[in-house]
């Protein structure tokens, strides 16, 4: 009790008096903004920048792709932890700290004279230094802001977030014109500014215990480590029949989803454990009031889904637009207005024109907005061009994600008591992390699994194929892929040309009904959400 009246006497020295308290509140919000802005788009300019580091480097795709991994892999593993952590070293302490390595991590990615030092100095840094920063912006929200205005304040976080889908576009110009050093160069800069902007942030109290929960923390960030790890190898190591990639097999089969279950294994251990420390010890990583709270548990819903959305839409979407449409990096960054704008309007505007909205209900619509987005969707990449549905669709989806992240984060932390709250920053993070992991990589195993059951069922239905052909042909692992690159494909293994033309149309068939598969388990997921958004005891705090 005592760390809790010291910690607000210090947030009311921090807010001052009279007019100040709201511009004091209002600099610490733009900096908590423009750090979440940051993240984002340091993201963003590592996707555009892919080819050009391929080219300076001389490096594969899977090298790049290592290094997101291993970035996501970062940022997730000690969200948990750096909950509990933020509250015992203080938030402006933990914010600077995850500042000064993010700083760290993009010098080293700027200067990497090779691409291992990039990836294992330059992304692991700021991975890490983003599972502080995170939890630091959610949890200092209820620190600064209290009621509607800390509903509004999340709002803006959550319109930061959407913004960083714009960013891309003019961080494509600077990789372009000046090259990835250069960009990354530019980033060191703006988050630099932030580590001296941070002097804004009020120095919240630490916490009067000096115990930390490592089992709790070791637990967590293992559990989240294996989950992450294996949803991101399942396209390269398999789904179940293990592909050559693979290093190694359990029972004959990949093992991917095995470290999946491993991981979520450890987190449901994590329960019983966080409860029991809590009660022997009066520390934990993940509070009782965040376990057995219904409210809580469908906010956790809440802030994962529109990110499995946005995992889900950006592997299905730009697979699309790329490698189908034939769309550029640019070009499909500017696509990404169309649902980003809507994502910044909503995320913002609705807890600042309509505070007394009931949180419930526009999530419900946002979840029914995501669906039908995503069934619009499941349409518009049935066919080999850009079409108004795809287009609609893609709006529709921006609009639900909007609606969603105006409310979700508040959610949460107004369904637990006010300490409790600031520590909601590191269960949120956790669960931007793994939704966004989830859409990506199972979407992803979904497209894979119908695409390469439907061509070996064309395979097998064909009569006229030399053996030699058919038995490559079967052994073949197929990926989503237009009718260019799979032409060129059939090519190289010796098949007929009137073979391979109808393996092309097999092909065309079996993309479109693949992504229309993974956009439509999207739906579904969104529609079974709904039952999710009717916690008991939350009609006040739903208000509040």
């Amino acid at each position: 009790m005592s760390s809790t009246c010291a910690c607000k006497e210090r947030v009311e020295s921090a807010r001052g008096q009279g007019c100040s308290v709201g511009s004091k509140a209002a600099i610490s919000l733009a900096v908590l903004a423009l750090a979440q802005l940051g993240v984002s788009a340091d993201n963003g300019a590592f996707s555009v920048a892919m080819s050009e580091m391929m080219r300076v480097f001389g490096c594969s795709v899977a090298d790049v792709q290592l290094a997101n991994t291993v970035y996501a892999l970062m940022a997730g593993t000690f969200m948990l932890a750096s909950g509990l952590f933020g509250l015992m070293v203080g938030w402006r302490r933990t914010f600077v700290g995850g500042m000064v390595l993010i700083v760290i991590g993009e010098i080293v990615t700027a200067l990497a004279p090779v691409v291992e030092l990039l990836i294992w100095g330059g992304r692991l840094a700021v991975g890490v230094g983003a599972s502080l920063v995170i939890p630091s912006v959610l949890g200092m929200v209820p620190l600064l802001f209290e009621g509607d205005k800390r509903k509004q304040a999340y709002g803006v976080i959550a319109g930061s977030a959407a913004l960083a889908t714009i960013v891309p576009i003019p961080l494509g110009m600077l990789v372009d014109n000046f090259g990835f050093r250069f960009t990354f160069g530019a980033l060191v800069a703006y988050f630099g500014a932030l580590v001296a902007a941070s002097l804004a942030l009020p120095a919240s109290q630490p916490r009067a215990s000096k115990k930390f929960d490592l089992v709790g923390a070791a637990l967590a960030s293992m559990g989240l480590f294996a989950v992450m790890f294996g949803l991101s190898r399942i396209s390269a190591w398999g789904v179940a029949d293990p592909l050559p990639t693979a290093p190694f097999t359990i029972f004959g089969l990949s093992p991917a989803p095995f470290i999946v279950i491993a991981g979520m294994v450890l987190l449901i251990v994590l329960v019983p454990v966080e409860l029991w420390m809590e009660r022997a010890h009066d520390v934990a990583i993940l509070p009782s009031s965040f376990i057995k709270s219904a409210q809580v548990r469908s906010g956790v819903v809440a802030i994962a889904l529109p990110f499995f959305y946005m995992g889900a839409q950006g592997l299905v979407a730009t697979s699309f637009y790329q490698l189908v449409v034939g769309l550029g990096g640019t070009s499909t960054a500017l696509l990404g207005i169309v649902s980003g704008v809507p994502m910044l309007v909503l995320a913002m505007g609705i807890p600042r024109k309509f505070p007394q909205a009931n949180s419930w209900l526009v999530v419900r619509c946002g979840y029914i907005a995501i669906a039908l987005g995503a069934i619009m969707a499941a349409f518009g990449v049935r066919s080999s061009e850009l079409t108004s549905i795809m287009v609609l669709g893609t709006l529709l989806g921006g609009i639900g994600v909007g609606m969603v992240n105006s409310q979700s984060n508040n959610l949460v932390a107004s369904a637990v008591p006010a300490h409790d709250a600031q520590q909601s920053g590191g269960i949120q993070g956790a669960a931007r992390n793994l939704g966004l992991a989830l859409g990506s990589a199972a979407m992803g195993s979904v497209m894979l699994i119908a695409v390469n059951m439907g061509l070996d069922a064309r395979v097998e239905s064909m009569a006229v194929l030399d053996e030699p052909v058919r038995t490559a042909l079967e052994q073949t692992v197929y990926t989503y892929e237009g009718d260019a690159a799979f032409s060129a494909r059939m090519d190289g293994m010796g098949v007929s040309d009137p073979v391979a033309g109808e393996l092309i149309t097999a092909n065309r068939e079996v993309r479109a009904n693949a992504g229309a598969i993974a956009m439509s388990t999207v739906a579904a997921l969104a529609g079974l959400s709904l039952f999710t958004t009717f916690p008991k005891k939350s009609k006040d705090a739903a208000r509040g």
